[in-house]
């Protein structure tokens, strides 16, 4: 009778790719978060420069995407950025 072989797995194989796999999810939530963040510094930089220059401040709302001036305590300009 043959003896049947049981072939066993090699688990730092699988480790490695389990990491493999890791490092590049990683990475691409690395580069997303890197660009929203330059995205959202680039609007609020437009909105303070460019849209509520002449006024006395201004607020940047990532989350809409609405740039918001105000003069004296009350808001007298709203514009939505792409």
């Amino acid at each position: 009778m043959k003896q049947k072989t049981i072939k066993r797995i090699n688990w730092w194989k699988v480790i490695a790719i389990v990491f493999i796999f890791l490092f590049v999810l990683e990475s691409i939530a690395f580069v997303l978060i890197w660009s929203w963040g330059a995205n959202s510094l680039a609007n609020e930089e437009e909105c303070r420069t460019n849209i509520c220059g002449i006024f006395e401040g201004y607020y940047w709302d990532s989350y809409s995407s609405i740039c918001s001036c105000w003069q004296n305590g009350e808001y007298v300009k709203q514009q939505y950025i792409k």
